[in-house]
């Protein structure tokens, strides 16, 4: 391809056509989270969001792969924007289920929130990074704020406005670290029409992620809603298990979760959550069925839509259908957010 060899009067970075196609696209996570991008995870309250976004965290931190993908070491800065000793405990189990007991040196916290809308607050995110390149000789690649409206402020969520402000702080922590913001955000009361908030905010991602539980186990549903210029990767499931990381004053043990990253396909029916749930017939573990299927591919899940997907499978649901429903109400399997019906919502 011919090169541009006239003296340009512009300043602009001229290209010919397709030049620069072949040009292999860096990243953090290979095939799923690009490097030096703006990126969110988002889910229901319960999804296991934050656990999921520390996995992440720990794997760049460590530099091993995650869900059996390449991964771009570098140091890790976790914006904790709730507080609390959540954080510090999650990354502690990670650390004894997964890294041979090894405590993390180039993964660091905040536990309180930073606004990336205000200038001052976006100087010391820079500052912190360049601070953390002197104590461990690794640039900072990763930077978690958890969660958006922890870290929003005053300002509203729903103006473009505000958000244009809160994602040009972010850029312009990205463009001085040479990092990726990795935001973890909440849904909307209706899960189908994407993350809560002004939609300028979904559309500057360069990948979004929707994390939904799986029933009521503890287990979720990751699927990629946007990828800029990528593949769009498979809907995987992932399992949580817990983990003992010290013992208490009390003498009692002080637990919490750890995703394991091997990914497996989601469960259709989800049956393990039924299992000790008494008079389930064959009726109500279809319709149980329907309720995932719908929400795990981030479908709308209303009484008429599962009507018809049960009448598809050939089963009356003229006279029944709502004692069904009743049954998996009472026993809070799911539960009802106007027209929508829902998981039940158990944790954080």
């Amino acid at each position: 391809m011919s090169e541009l060899t006239h003296a340009l009067t512009t300043s602009l970075p001229l290209r010919r056509g397709s030049e620069g196609f072949n040009i292999s696209q860096d990243y953090l996570v290979k095939g799923l989270i690009p490097a030096g991008a703006l990126c969110s995870i988002y889910g229901p309250g319960g999804s296991f969001k934050s656990f999921l976004a520390v996995s992440l965290a720990c794997h760049v931190a460590s530099g091993k792969p995650w869900s059996g993908r390449r991964v771009s070491q570098g140091a890790v800065l976790f914006i904790a924007g709730e507080g609390g000793t959540g954080v510090s405990r999650r990354i502690r189990a990670w650390e004894l289920c997964v890294n041979d007991e090894m405590v993390l040196d180039n993964m660091f916290r905040v536990d309180c929130p930073v606004f990336p809308a205000t200038p001052g607050s976006v100087q010391q995110v820079i500052l912190a990074a360049q601070d953390i390149l002197q104590l461990t000789g690794m640039p900072v690649r990763l930077i978690i704020l958890d969660t958006l409206a922890r870290c929003f402020g005053s300002s509203d969520e729903n103006t473009a406005r505000d958000m244009g402000a809160f994602i040009q702080g972010c850029d312009a922590i990205r463009y001085h670290t040479h990092s990726t913001m990795l935001i973890v955000h909440h849904s909307g009361k209706d899960q189908d029409r994407g993350a809560r908030g002004s939609s300028a905010f979904q559309a500057a991602l360069d990948a979004e992620f929707n994390v939904r539980r799986e029933g009521r186990r503890n287990a979720i549903t990751l699927s990629c809603t946007k990828m800029k210029d990528a593949e769009m990767p498979e809907v995987t499931a992932y399992d949580l298990s817990e983990a003992e990381i010290c013992i208490d004053d009390d003498g009692e043990p002080v637990t919490s979760l750890v995703l394991n990253d091997v990914p497996r396909r989601p469960d259709d029916d989800d049956s393990p959550a039924t299992s000790g749930v008494p008079y389930m017939t064959h009726n109500h573990a279809a319709l149980w069925k329907c309720i995932n299927q719908r929400i795990s591919q981030n479908q709308s899940c209303t009484r008429a839509l599962l009507r018809d997907d049960l009448r598809a499978r050939g089963m009356n649901v003229d006279k029944k259908f709502s004692r069904w429903l009743e049954k998996l109400l009472r026993e809070q399997l799911i539960v009802l957010d106007g027209e929508e019906i829902r998981l039940a919502d158990v944790g954080e």
